[in-house]
């Protein structure tokens, strides 16, 4: 019987010393863990997580919003190495600051059995300044190594009151998740769980009480009716304020990993996390200040900021320019693209996002540099100037999410909208291969907000809307040696064609056509020519002559080939027995082969693949494969039309079985016979 209590008290006691989370308590068995029980792919584990957002109150001051974290990760190999690092987004501009404080952090590792530790130091902290809004503090733990643990622990202090989102999933599995927000009654929050989010948390919510000291001073004497000379004593009393706090709690075992798929646009739009909605403040006599607004009152506050609306009404620095660009020009369209890439031009995007400016747009073109809102809104009063009728449009873009709230950080981005007969003409130049609604892919994001010239606003849908065509137009003779020799044209519009600017617009000859030859097998490329790499209103057409060696499979006295040769996908990608999130294509697109292809002398067509129609669903997707014989001459046309860019998670295993029927369709083979 003692033996049976003995043992009970020290399977409790291993138990306890496994799961102790303090600072500094990392056990053997955290050391020596090989992979995550819950999720043997996982490149590392939050083992705890710790999170408190609560306000201190400061005599004469009033509330300061504080934000406690302490995390403690396993690295289990070098792909978990980038979990050893932690940025911290920081306010930081001329008013208001955040500061971060309380900072250490270990790492430790295990060597000849011995726990060894490495601590944080300096040279592992530093900052960079985003812009005058932003920083970011960052620090990377020393002696990070394949299974060590390492644990850090910081806090936040911050002038505001808003909170931000807490994320409640990560990229890797978390252990235990430990969180709770207070909230003095003063204060109210509408708080939102993300609709997108696959794994829904447990929350509890309870009011708790809470006092405070409050120091107050008294001067006695020394008044009108006083003896001359009379002292004035000052009396420091305390009284006890009492108040309600409203207490949110999360505690989770098990969190699963937000895991990344093919043709997610954003993952963070999915990831589970804790949204807040700064709603009113409620003073001590009752009174009430309301801080939620809608999307209208939003957008009319922005207009009115120095740093937005005052920009659009600035003209004296570029009038000169653009009255002589503009010289002898008559109609809108040609005064639309010379505007567009004289800002283009003018201005380099300097990386940073913003829907107001930095710098202003005055120094901006001056100095040649600028974020976002120095050049968009500097084209949109250019534009005005011209008088183009254009509007500024607000964006949130992808990493930021989709607003579902009107609130400050609702939006990061803006571009100029331009009003062309019934529609919308979108414009970003701060890249310089975008084009007319081809915006860059992480501005594509659901809708943007139009704000007129008169301070009202209205949605646009952002989706694109025409459909973007990849051409390839392949000759092909098969060789004696049975070698394949022949040419290929490929032409590319809209986003596919900024897509291969944007990519290869700093590769060298060499590196282009290293990167050609990927991927396709024993190939040899020559001849290669891109046309109109920087005519960004023009298609992309590149050509080159091939040759490629083993792309034939001899059996007997019969050669079969695949007539798409090197450029037939090998396998289905959407490999998936079910998807969690849509498949997200940005927009619709048609790729089409037209292959000719020379029977060799002495051989003759022994079958060829059957003519085929497929479709995903009634009108979302076409795959035709269409084969003929003409003498010598073989002709192929294959094309693929998507006509839905998102594919949602109930449409998958359709989408899967049609994307699987279409690959196979591509991999067949063409039968000679020799003669």
């Amino acid at each position: 019987m003692k033996k049976s209590i003995y043992l009970f008290v020290f399977i409790a006691f291993n138990w306890a010393n496994a799961q102790d989370f303090r600072y500094g308590k990392v056990s053997m068995d955290e050391l020596q863990e090989m992979t995550y029980s819950e999720d043997s792919e996982a490149n590392a584990a939050i083992l705890y997580l710790n999170q408190k957002v609560y306000y201190d109150f400061i005599q004469n001051e009033g509330f300061v919003k504080i934000v406690e974290v302490f995390k403690r990760i396993k690295i289990y190999n070098n792909d978990g190495f980038e979990w050893a690092t932690e940025a911290v987004q920081l306010r930081d501009n001329e008013k208001k600051t955040e500061t971060i404080s309380a900072l250490r952090g270990v790492t430790y590792t295990l060597e000849n059995g011995k726990i060894l530790e490495a601590k944080l130091k300096k040279d592992g902290i530093f900052d960079e300044k985003n812009n005058k809004h932003w920083k970011t503090s960052k620090f990377t733990m020393p002696n990070v190594k394949e299974g060590c643990v390492i644990e850090f622990e910081y806090k936040i202090t911050s002038p505001y009151i808003s909170i931000d989102d807490l994320n409640l999933q990560y990229n890797i599995p978390i252990k235990e998740l430990d969180m709770n927000v207070r909230i003095p009654e003063y204060f109210n929050f509408n708080r939102y769980v993300n609709p997108r989010a696959t794994y829904i948390p447990k929350i509890k919510d309870y009011l708790v009480s809470r006092a405070e000291v409050i120091q107050t001073k008294e001067r006695t004497g020394g008044g009108l009716n006083s003896a001359r000379g009379a002292v004035v004593r000052t009396t420091n009393s305390n009284s006890n304020w009492e108040f309600k706090e409203n207490k949110t709690e999360i505690k989770l075992s098990n969190v699963p990993a937000l895991k990344d798929e093919d043709y997610v646009s954003n993952l963070n739009t999915y990831r589970t996390k804790l949204i807040w909605e700064y709603a009113s403040y409620k003073d001590l006599r009752g009174l009430t200040t309301t801080y939620s607004t809608n999307w209208e009152e939003l957008t009319r506050t922005i207009f009115k900021d120095a740093d937005f609306g005052t920009q659009l009404k600035l003209t004296n620095y570029f009038e000169e320019d653009v009255a002589a660009l503009l010289k002898g020009v008559t109609t809108d369209s040609d005064k639309i693209n010379l505007i567009y890439n004289f800002v283009k031009s003018k201005v380099k995007w300097n990386d940073y996002y913003g829907y107001t400016t930095d710098n202003g747009v005055k120094k901006a073109y001056k100095e040649g540099v600028g974020n976002v809102a120095d050049i968009n809104l500097m084209l949109t009063s250019m534009l005005r100037y011209a008088k183009i009728k254009a509007d500024p449009m607000l964006i949130s873009t992808c990493s930021n999410d989709i607003p579902l709230f009107p609130g400050t950080g609702a939006f990061n981005y803006v571009v100029a909208a331009v009003q062309v007969r019934n529609d919308v003409m979108i414009l970003d130049a701060t890249d310089k291969f975008a084009t007319s609604n081809v915006l860059p892919i992480a501005a594509i994001n659901w809708q943007g907000r139009i704000i007129m010239e008169d301070g009202s606003s209205s949605w646009q849908d952002l989706s694109p809307k025409d459909v973007v065509r990849e051409m390839f137009t392949v000759s092909a003779t098969i060789n004696g040696d049975l070698t394949v020799e022949g040419k290929v044209r490929t032409q590319l519009t809209s986003f596919a064609a900024k897509n291969f600017r944007s990519k290869y617009e700093n590769y060298n000859a060499e590196e282009k056509l290293t990167d050609l030859e990927k991927d396709k097998g024993e190939i040899e490329v020559t001849n290669y020519e891109i046309t109109d790499m920087n005519e960004v209103n023009k298609p992309i057409v590149y050509v080159y002559d091939y040759k490629l060696s083993r792309g034939i499979e001899q059996i007997g006295d019969e050669l079969l080939l695949t007539p798409m040769l090197f450029l037939a996908p090998q396998e289905n990608i959407f490999k998936q027995d079910k998807r969690a999130f849509p498949i997200d294509f940005v927009y619709a697109f048609s790729e089409k082969h037209a292959i000719n292809m020379v029977v060799p002398e002495g051989y003759m067509v022994a079958s060829l693949p059957e003519n085929s129609i497929l479709k995903f669903q009634e009108n979302g997707g076409e795959f035709k494969y269409i084969a003929k014989a003409n003498g010598k001459m073989l002709q192929f046309v294959i094309s693929m039309d998507l006509n839905h860019s998102l594919i949602l998670p109930d449409e998958y295993q359709d989408f899967k079985r049609f994307y699987q029927l279409m690959t196979e369709k591509q991999m067949e083979k063409v039968v000679l016979k020799k003669i």
